[in-house]
């Protein structure tokens, strides 16, 4: 590891202190909202009500008991599985809970940085310090920071030659399931049994797990509810023009067809497909990651925080230039700040995620992480995968 200079340090400091007073305008009132639906489902859970646990009345009335005068739902939209894993924090009163799940996040960034500092070196920390997404996240209650985390373990754990345990690490994902919906025809595409096999593994018991707890009764009521573009005190989906992926692309646009959101999702998924097929490891890292997220409508900038891994895969270990000034762009505040200024401007975030993809495309053969050679899940993981 190198030595961090003191001029990193500062400019580290002075960004957290901007994230953290930006962070304070938002913080008091994300409990009783983004991090109210966490709660709410690990609460459900906790009183033995998980086979009605995404209806929305019973979701509302949950809520309502927390917080009176709470306008509308803040509907829990992640499987049984999840609920039950925030029964710990449901056990604790709210505040509590909020504080050290806050807590918890702003940890696991740290250690997400501390291995970016460890494999990329100092410079990596400022590109680290500069995202807003994690920030946004993290200050709105969100579990943004669990994801990049998992999504460093799986590539780790691939990086060192174990592919099957770097599958059920990202199928731990699923709590989260549109950031991983690409991953198993990636992962199939480049050949990755083992992977593939651990993924799905972990999938179907997490599944199992969610149907027995649930039942038949609350597996309807979720699909139902992820179907569901409104409710009546709530929504699934507010601000569509706000979103990262394809939704944000055509609300900005003015795009409302069917027909060309099904066409955008296939190219896309084809040109990923193409592009993973020829490509490296990391270059499975690199773009599967931001097609996943860019195929679903309802994708927020907080969302972008697993990035962190493409973008800095691609800015320390590619020589295709394109593609490093696209990543060091995306790296900035400003494409995800600008989703926040509203239609027409929050267009900079979606296409700018979608410019970074494709230029990533076009080097993911050689040009793209071309030290990808020397790594464990490409030199010795033919055999192994």
């Amino acid at each position: 590891m190198k030595r961090i200079p003191v001029s990193t340090i500062l400019i580290i400091i002075g960004l957290c202190a901007l994230w953290v007073a930006l962070g304070s305008r938002i913080w008091p009132t994300s409990m009783k909202h983004d991090f109210l639906n966490f709660y709410s489902g690990g609460g459900l859970a906790l009183e033995g009500r998980l086979h009605v646990l995404h209806d929305p009345a019973v979701q509302l009335e949950y809520q309502r008991r927390l917080v009176p005068n709470l306008p509308q739902l803040v509907p829990f939209l992640r499987p049984v599985f999840y609920a039950v894993a925030m029964v710990p924090f449901a056990a604790l009163p709210l505040r509590a809970s909020f504080v050290l799940w806050t807590a918890l996040q702003i940890a696991l960034l740290f250690g997400c940085w501390t291995w970016a500092w460890r494999r990329f070196g100092p410079d990596a920390l400022v590109f680290a310090a500069f995202s807003l997404p994690a920030a946004l996240g993290i200050a709105s209650g969100q579990d943004c920071a669990l994801m990049l985390a998992l999504l460093i373990v799986s590539f780790e754990l691939g990086e060192r030659g174990k592919p099957a345990s770097a599958g059920v690490a990202l199928a731990l994902m699923l709590g989260k399931v549109h950031v991983v919906l690409l991953w198993p025809l990636a992962l199939a595409v480049q050949k990755r049994w083992r992977m593939l096999a651990g993924f799905c593994a972990t999938g179907v018991v997490l599944g199992i797990v969610s149907l027995a707890l649930g039942g038949i009764e609350d597996a309807r009521l979720y699909l139902a509810l992820l179907q569901s573009k409104s409710l009546d005190l709530g929504t699934v989906s507010p601000s569509p023009e706000r979103m990262i992926s394809y939704g944000g692309l055509f609300a900005n646009l003015g795009i409302e067809s069917k027909w060309a959101a099904a066409l955008f999702i296939a190219a896309l998924t084809a040109v990923l497909l193409i592009a993973v097929r020829r490509g490296t490891w990391r270059a499975l890292f690199v773009l599967t990651p931001v097609a996943s997220l860019m195929i679903v409508p309802h994708v927020y900038g907080y969302d972008a925080t697993l990035l962190l891994v493409p973008l800095l895969l691609t800015i320390f270990e590619t020589t295709f230039k394109p593609a490093r000034i696209a990543a060091a762009l995306l790296a900035t505040p400003l494409p995800f700040g600008m989703a926040l200024a509203g239609k027409p401007w929050a267009i900079a975030s979606s296409a700018s995620l979608l410019t970074f993809f494709l230029l990533s495309t076009g080097g993911a053969d050689g040009r793209l992480l071309p030290s990808a050679s020397s790594s464990p899940a490409d030199a010795a993981g033919h055999k192994k995968r």
